[in-house]
């Protein structure tokens, strides 16, 4: 099933006409003064109101008012609420590629994942639009897709083996710290936190003797046996566990590469 397509976080060459019955945007001429309203300060504004409400709660209006503007202002430069919180992730990955150590290939790569997982977990709320590879799509870090493909390269990948190796690492890279972050449904925390415990202590050892086994472990500190979020409760070890085998996969994809061009 496709995905829904988000306008490219673009300024708009010209506001469109009003269609009948409906408001347009003014034209630039009509617009308040708004001082230094732009992208960079809109976006940085969208991520802290996101830090501080949430992503559900987040929306055009509540951010024009913490800006102390109209709307309209706003759409001047973003079509969308999907095209904010966008440029809020931008804005907070800004610097995962910035300044990368020197050495190995392999701490390149260490240094994306964990740099990412940490940044992640300072503006947590975003993990659901980090999630969306249509949000990826839309913040596309050409810095930090540089940094994965020289990487890479260093490895001996190219052609189809390079690409399915930056998907390794960008799969890696998202995938552990989205599903980490990811929080309770809706509705009452304490009821679902409840539920959730109840099955996992309640595992048949009949049925499902390995579970039974190492329940007390798994319990709360695995993937899909957790009732509480990565905040208050995260997986470090397997993080680390999760890095090593991704570089430890890489390493025997790449040997197998160079022992065919040298044979």
């Amino acid at each position: 099933m496709s995905q829904p397509r988000h306008t490219p976080i673009t300024t708009p060459q010209a506001p469109p006409a009003a269609r009948p019955g409906k408001v347009g945007r003014p034209r630039k001429s009509a617009l308040p003064e708004t001082g230094a309203l732009g992208r960079e300060r809109i976006f940085q504004a969208a991520l802290a109101l996101i830090d501080a409400q949430g992503l559900a709660a987040f929306g055009i209006r509540g951010l024009a008012t913490q800006l102390g503007v109209a709307p309209a202002a706003i759409y001047w430069h973003v079509a969308s609420r999907e095209d904010l919180v966008y440029g809020a992730l931008s804005i907070a990955l800004a610097d995962v590629a910035q300044a990368m150590p020197p050495g190995s290939w392999q701490l390149r790569i260490q240094t994306v994942l964990r740099r990412f997982r940490a940044t992640l977990r300072q503006h947590p709320h975003l993990a659901p639009a980090v999630a969306n590879e249509l949000g990826c799509n839309a913040t596309l870090d050409t810095a930090l897709m540089e940094h994965i493909v020289a990487a890479l390269e260093e490895a001996h990948f190219d052609g189809q083996a390079l690409v399915d190796a930056v998907n390794v690492v960008v799969a890696a890279m998202c995938g552990f710290a989205t599903l980490e972050l990811s929080t309770a449904p809706a509705g009452p925390d304490s009821a679902w936190g409840q539920a959730c415990r109840a099955q996992v202590e309640g595992i048949d050892p009949a049925r499902c003797p390995a579970l039974a086994r190492h329940q007390s472990e798994l319990a709360n500190h695995a993937f899909l046996m957790r009732w509480t979020g990565g905040m208050d409760n995260p997986l470090d070890t397997g993080f680390e566990a999760w890095v090593d085998v991704l570089i430890g996969g890489l390493e025997a994809r790449s040997r197998v590469l160079l022992e065919a061009r040298e044979s």
